[in-house]
């Protein structure tokens, strides 16, 4: 072992929290970029093993072979394995399989293993389910495997006299088994580049200061050897050896935070999203190739700037360690201001981050990184709980059923407690206006909160207010029609069913009303509705001209009772014959849940992304600060023995403070809210009406969270150094 070996060992010993806050950082990249894979790939392959559980194992299935002519598939080129059922006729309950293009559910054959030489007979006839062996698609061949060998196949059966044989493919299943075509490949590939190149980079950046200041803690120690014959490589191989120790330790801690962090992530998948499938964790051994090699990638980078510094030094430079401050005068002037709030100490604190230019950007570097990060990317999740939002609006209801009738919407309604709730029915005019017959009871309350005081009978209210989606994405809400109170409508009712031809006979009825109340207000349960309505009470003295081209609606707020309602339309429906039309019943609570759980999910995986970046600019940053302020110590002593009081020493530090985090905000914000709008465009959120957002809450945030951890950090560094003894803090050579 190599002399420099062994200092560089004795180093890492040395600088015990140093190394650890380092490598904890190299293990939290490594963590992130495992569970950035392990999450697509567990996904993946929860879908792959779903497609087997519904249809079976197999890339295509060949119909109705005669028993002696199995052998025929079984030898084909490049067949890797197959599997039989006997034939199924199709009648029946399986009538719906017979020239469908979907493979046959599992559920619905009797899989056999094999065939024995009694079954292997021509009356007897098989389904033969074929894997193929090998990549499903080959960069030589325009076609898949499947199509290939399948039309071979078929024809040597049709050679072989085999005139019925029926071929289905289990497309969805060879999606997930690997027959993807270029265009999509490239696409996931590039993804994928793109996810781990952003970890990756935010790795180096963030890590790449422990090395440089490792390097500049030991200059003296580099120019001391150089002098007795270190060369250059030497030095450098010294510094890349420190940076491989540390991902030697680092590395493994990783993958067992991220295999830790994944298990918890699909758990709560599981535990949030009523799937059919459970997630499942799997993790295929070249993305741990990958995790380990982009690992090395990580410590490797992120020291070489600091290998290539010190490989440069001269003997005389690194003795003196003079590196780091090469500034002219005129550019240490202190602005006034400094000088007359924070006196002597803030000038000092002030040229000090000047002369020392190359530490100070390092920390402001970490710093910016993880604000960009966390204020660009909780776009993604503010964007995405927008778009969900606009796309399944709350409606007022927790309830809805289709297709009853009135009466069945009265006996309902006497049998259970619907809470707030409403029948309604539908109808068009040539006007193109709608005309919904709300139920009295409910139809009178609405009536009254836009300021109808009676007569119901005769009461039209109209929503003519639709909102206009501009190109720009911004929003406008503006009337369709000029109509006002009291005007009277002759609406022409037709039957939608006959298309746009309103004339002769498809003309029915003339509904005559007059406008009650004009209102942007709109009923429990119509809030997805953008079209002009006339709202009239189902007891309306013209409701006999409307022709009700639309199925009934019944909105309600059932509350726990509402699997008795379903429950009670399920009896209703048993006794409908076929002909009449039975009644459908949802609760909306379980799709909102999931709606707002897949909303959570999002959440979860973003911030935790967020998180384990931001954590390792935290522990970046830490290791920074504490470390230069260990370097400064021989300063601070010198400070102290000439004179300067424990007032100016702090108003030195806190100045430092202040600088640090507004170089830091200034930078970091204007980037994260680029990144924010990047990500609103990619997302395409302005194609749906959502104008682009401000990220006001995350840079808030970022703004407190930054001013308290720089703080703290260096009133913990600053009291580390302040319990030093003065004179033997001079005397040292070295820290």
């Amino acid at each position: 072992m190599s002399v420099l070996s062994k200092l560089t060992r004795a180093n890492i010993k040395r600088n015990k929290k140093r190394s650890i806050v380092t490598m904890l950082g190299v293990a939290l990249s490594v963590a992130l970029l495992f569970v950035v894979i392990a999450i697509p790939t567990s996904f993946w392959e929860t879908l792959r093993e779903y497609e087997i559980s519904q249809y079976g194992n197999f890339h295509q299935s060949f119909e109705f072979i005669p028993g002696d002519k199995v052998e025929i598939i079984e030898h084909a080129e490049n067949v890797e394995s197959v599997y039989y059922a006997p034939q199924i006729e199709y009648t029946g309950d399986k009538e719906y399989l017979e020239d469908a293009v979907t493979p046959i559910p599992a559920s619905a054959y009797e899989k056999l293993d094999s065939l024995s030489e009694e079954q292997r007979t021509a009356d007897k006839e098989y389904i033969v389910f074929v894997r193929y062996a090998g990549p499903m698609r080959k960069a030589s061949y325009a076609k898949p495997m499947y199509e290939r060998y399948g039309s071979d196949i078929s024809y040597a059966l049709g050679e072989a006299g085999v005139d019925k044989c029926y071929m289905r493919t289990n497309s969805t299943f060879l999606v997930f088994d690997g027959d993807i075509d270029y265009n999509t490949s490239t696409v996931f590939l590039c993804l994928a580049a793109l996810a781990i190149g952003l970890v990756i980079i935010a790795g180096i950046f963030t890590i790449r200061n422990s090395f440089n200041i490792s390097t500049t803690e030991r200059t003296r120690e580099f120019g001391m050897l150089s002098s007795v014959g270190a060369t250059p490589r030497q030095i450098r191989h010294s510094v890349v050896l420190e940076a491989f120790i540390i991902g030697i330790f680092a590395i493994p801690v990783g993958l067992i935070l991220g295999t830790i962090a994944t298990h918890i992530l699909l758990g709560l998948t599981n535990s949030l999203l009523a799937a059919d499938t459970a997630m499942v964790f799997f993790v295929p051994w070249w993305a741990i190739v990958i995790d380990v090699v982009s690992g090395f990638i990580i410590v490797w980078m992120a020291s070489a700037s600091a290998a290539i510094r010190a490989g440069r030094l001269t003997p005389i430079d690194a003795i003196r360690s003079t590196q780091d401050v090469n500034i002219k005068a005129k550019k240490l002037k202190t602005s006034k201001i400094i000088s007359s709030y924070f006196g002597i100490g803030g000038v000092i604190a002030s040229k000090n981050l000047k002369r020392s230019r190359q530490k100070y950007r390092t920390t402001v570097v970490s710093i910016v990184v993880s604000i960009a990060i966390f204020v660009g990317l909780s776009s993604f999740v503010i964007d995405g709980q927008r778009i969900v939002a606009a796309m399944y609006p709350y409606n007022g209801v927790e309830y809805v059923a289709y297709d009853a009738s009135s009466e069945e919407f009265r006996d309902l309604e006497s049998k259970f407690d619907l809470g707030d709730h409403v029948y309604v029915r539908d109808a068009i005019t040539s006007h193109g206006l709608y005309v919904t017959a709300l139920s009295s009871e409910y139809f009178e309350k609405f009536a009254r909160s836009v300021g109808v005081k009676d007569d119901f009978e005769h009461a039209a209210i109209l929503n003519d207010y639709v909102e206009h989606i501009h190109t720009n994405g911004s929003r406008s809400i503006e009337r369709v029609t000029k109509n006002g109170v009291g005007d009277e409508l002759h609406l022409k009712t037709v039957d939608s069913t006959k298309g746009d031809d309103y004339e002769g006979e498809d003309l029915i009825q003339v509904f005559d009303t007059k406008i009650s109340a004009v209102t942007d207000k709109k009923p429990i349960g119509e809030a997805n509705l953008y079209d002009p309505t006339i709202y009239v009470s189902e007891n309306n003295v013209n409701v006999d001209k409307l022709v009700f081209s639309y199925s009934s609606k019944l909105f309600a707020n059932p509350g726990d009772h509402a699997a008795d309602v379903t429950s009670y339309i399920g009896a209703l429906n048993e006794k409908k014959s076929e002909n009449e039309a039975h009644i459908s019943g949802f609760d909306l609570r379980e799709g909102m849940k999931e709606t707002q759980n897949i909303i959570l999910l999002l959440a979860i995986f973003m911030y935790g992304f967020i998180a384990v970046v931001a954590l390792i600019g935290v522990t970046n940053i830490f290791n920074t600060i504490t470390t230069n302020v260990q370097l400064r110590a021989k300063e601070f002593a010198m400070l102290k023995s000439i004179g300067m009081t424990d007032d100016e020493f702090k108003r030195m530090i806190r100045l430092e403070s202040v600088l640090y985090t507004l170089r830091a905000l200034l930078i970091g914000l204007p980037i994260g809210i680029f990144i924010s709008y990047g990500v609103h465009y990619m997302l395409g959120a302005g194609g749906i009406g959502l104008s682009y957002e401000l990220p006001i809450i995350p840079i808030l945030i970022s703004i407190a969270i930054v001013t308290i951890l720089i703080t703290v950090v260096m009133r913990y560094s600053v009291r580390q150094v302040s319990r030093q003894n003065i004179i033997e803090t001079i005397r040292q050579d070295t820290v």
